[in-house]
């Protein structure tokens, strides 16, 4: 039986970068104490397995997520409003926040624990060597996303309506995209797909350089088709409050709703089936559950054909 002191000196590297990240978290405002619970319990199911790759891809979506916010924060911070009726930008992100971008990866790494009993290496391309694609495809969309979101709001173009391109809309609406968005969005994908490229522990003759690049490409378009996917979900079921003085977009505090009293200085427009946090947590699980269907019928039909 593995005892905590085991445990501890086995993983005693990732433990450290744990710490360093919270740390910096709790210095920097990033996380609330919720979310630096929720963040620790996040990253010890991902020790949980003996695979480094999906720690891996923890770190770096915080890592490419801490850096989108960081660029340009004070410009962006005066494009939109907060609900408090100040300037916009994200504060300290909570629990919610932090379970909406990882708790699809994190129930799919408990699933492949299972069902692969402790497995050490992708041998095959059966059920429990597609489960990874699904976790590395949930984070790959996250960063696009979290890229697309942070640095498409800077863009030297309005936004437009990925439901009505021909419309120009206010910047932070949701559903409204850019080309920089779009592009900051694929940089965020090609980052943990490479990510995941390099440090998968492929095993067996069946995972030629063909099939590990085909991998790649496979994952890159499915953490793409994320923020496509957000951008749809934004339009669809998540209302936009724009302030009526000064035409911006009004945020609410860590994705929650944005209160609107009728005959008051704010208005709505679309529907309002979900937060920000239940359409990113929506978007990450379906390209997982969807992107584990494309990845098992592209090996059956091409790679084993």
């Amino acid at each position: 039986m593995v005892t905590a002191m085991d445990f501890a000196l086995e993983h005693k590297g990732q433990l450290s970068i744990i710490t360093a990240l919270v740390v910096y978290s709790a210095a920097k405002n990033k996380l609330t104490p919720a979310g630096i619970a929720a963040a620790i319990v996040t990253a010890g199911i991902h020790m949980l397995h003996p695979w480094g790759v999906f720690f891996n891809l923890l770190v770096g979506f915080f890592i490419a997520g801490t850096v989108g916010t960081k660029i340009n924060h004070t410009q962006k911070a005066t494009l939109t409003q907060s609900a408090t009726g100040g300037v916009g930008g994200e504060g300290a992100r909570n629990y919610a926040q932090v379970l909406a971008n990882s708790g699809a990866a994190s129930v799919l790494i408990l699933w492949h624990l299972y069902a692969s009993q402790n497995g050490t290496n992708l041998k095959t391309f059966g059920l429990t060597d597609v489960i990874p694609f699904g976790i590395a495809a949930s984070y790959a969309a996250a960063a696009a996303d979290t890229l697309s979101s942070e640095l498409g709001i800077l863009s030297p173009t309005s936004p437009v309506l990925i439901t009505a391109p021909w419309r120009s809309v206010p910047r932070g609406t949701n559903g409204g995209v850019t080309i920089t968005g779009l592009l900051a969005g694929l940089a965020g994908s090609v980052f943990i797909s490479s990510l995941a490229y390099f440090t998968l522990p492929y095993s067996g003759t069946a995972w030629t350089g063909d099939a590990k690049f085909m991998f790649w490409v496979t994952l890159t378009a499915a953490g793409f088709s994320g923020t496509l996917l957000d951008s749809l979900l934004g339009a669809l079921v998540q209302a936009t409050v724009e302030d009526k003085s000064s035409g911006r977009v009004v945020e609410g505090d860590n994705g929650k709703r944005v209160k609107v009293t009728q005959g008051g200085s704010r208005v709505q427009r679309g529907m309002d089936l979900l937060n920000n946090n239940g359409v990113n947590f929506a978007m990450a699980a379906t390209v997982a559950a969807v992107g584990m269907g494309v990845w098992n019928s592209m090996v059956q039909r091409v790679i084993l054909a």
